[in-house]
Formats: structure tokens, sequence, C-alpha cells
């Protein structure tokens, strides 16, 4: 089976840098997945791609470099997490789960019998993975439980005892939101902060990586320093947005006599 990058890289203990896919488009998907980064996750909740046929695409364009290619499926949906991994996701990357049973759920959706209750029909999978996929695929794809609610950070140490799960990757917007803290995703908030330590400690009691979304790549390197090795640090959509915002303004400065313009790139 063809081997997974990601899970070489840990154990070298690097940090995985991951990109956040949200525009339902190969050619998107493929120009970032040229740029280099480890990984690359479809985003089928918020992201705009919903159909199988276009994340199928997705993923055929990002498997043309060597960017491991993983999908954040739109709920615990076991159907849902085989389709990704049959049309050939190396990764399934689930949101919201609160206790160990929802996690069990999801990864046992993930693996096949003795591990798990997957259905057989890795169509694609078989194709980017190799024929010996069925023998080696749990100990190739990954897969990681979202920890984004007060009752999954309650559940932790419980949630990251499901067996062969990968690891456990925090949604910094929704765990804030649940934690009632005063302000979303605002990585110096000392309670979110220790929230993310909490998560930190139950992965390496259990060996598992500890995964986050950033809104930079100057705050992906801070939640690498602090033991994060899988970092979210682009979103497709936000580059292009503020490559977009970027250029306009410089243009308007240099027709203006070099007046440096302000635009907000969240407008």
């Amino acid at each position: 089976m063809r081997p997974n990058r990601l899970k070489e890289l840990w154990k070298e203990n690097k940090t995985v840098v991951n990109a956040w896919v949200t525009i339902p488009s190969a050619w998107t998907a493929e120009v970032v997945a040229h740029a280099g980064f480890d990984a690359m996750t479809i985003d089928a909740q918020h992201g705009l791609a919903s159909d199988h046929l276009t994340i199928m695409h997705m993923l055929q364009a990002i498997s043309t470099t060597n960017t491991v290619p993983l999908v954040r499926v739109a709920w615990n949906d076991p159907a849902s997490h085989m389709k990704m991994l049959d049309m050939g996701a190396y990764g399934v990357i689930c949101p919201m789960i609160n206790t160990r049973a929802e996690s069990e759920s999801f990864v046992g959706a993930c693996r096949y019998i003795p591990d798990g209750y997957r259905s057989y029909g890795p169509v694609r999978a078989s194709v980017y993975g190799g024929d010996d996929y069925f023998e080696h695929s749990t100990a190739k794809v990954i897969t990681m439980s979202m920890i984004e609610t007060a009752e999954g950070l309650k559940n932790v140490e419980d949630i990251a005892k499901t067996p062969t799960m990968t690891g456990l990757y925090i949604g910094p917007w929704d765990l804030s939101i649940s934690m009632r803290r005063p302000k979303q995703g605002d990585f110096d908030d000392i309670e979110l902060l220790r929230a993310f330590e909490k998560v930190l400690n139950a992965t390496e009691k259990n060996g598992l990586i500890a995964g986050i979304q950033c809104p930079s790549a100057e705050v992906a390197v801070r939640m690498s320093e602090m033991g994060f090795r899988f970092v979210t640090a682009a979103n497709d959509t936000t580059l292009l947005k503020q490559g977009a915002v970027d250029t306009i303004s410089k243009f308007h400065a240099k027709e203006t006599g070099g007046l440096q313009l302000t635009s907000n790139p969240y407008a």
C-alpha cells in the first residue's frame, strides 16, 4: 500500500503543515497542492464542495502531488466516512465528537474487521493506495476526532482512548463558542489555551497526534512550538481573498503616489 507520508513525518516528530480547501474546484485544489503542503483537507462540512463527484475530482487533483489528501466530513455519518475513504481520501477528520462512543463509531466506520465495521468496496482507494489496501489500511489511513465543544473537552481523556484512532483535532472557533468565551478563536485567551493543553496532555498520554485549526502561518508556528504536530496554516478562500485585496491595495497606493490605502480583508 502507498505509504502515508504524514505518519512517516510524525515518526520523526515533525509537524505536518495542512491546507484547508473550501472552494469546490479541482483546479484550485491542484494549484494549492503544488505549493508543497504536507497535507490538504477538503472541507465537506463548511466548505462548498458538497457532492461526491466534485470531491473525488479534487482528491484526484491533489494526487498529482505528494500532498496527502484528507477530508473533513460533514457529520459523524458512517456512510459518509466510508464513501470518502472509498474515493481515495487517506484520512478523515470528524467534527463535533463529544463522547468516546461517538469517537468509536467514527473510527470503526473507517476500519475493516476486526478493527471496525467498514464495508468493503475501495473502488478508487485501491487504485490510489494499491492492491493491498485492504490488508494495510488500518495502519495507513488517518482518523482524527474533532474536539470543539465543552462536552468534548470534558470527555477528552476518555475520547483519547478510542482504539486505532490517529489523533484529536481542535476546532478553536466552535470550542471557544461552546466554552462561552468573550471572543471567538482567540489564541491569546488563557482559558482557551488551557483547553489546548488539556487536549495535548490527552494525546501525549495515549500516543496520539494533536492537531489544530489556525488562522495564519504565524499562529501555526506557535501551535507547533506548543506541541501540535498537525497544524492547518492556510485556507484557500482566505489566500485568494487576501491576495486579491493586497493586489488592488498596492495598485491604488501606487496610483495615488504612494498613499497606503487600508482595506478590511474580512469585509
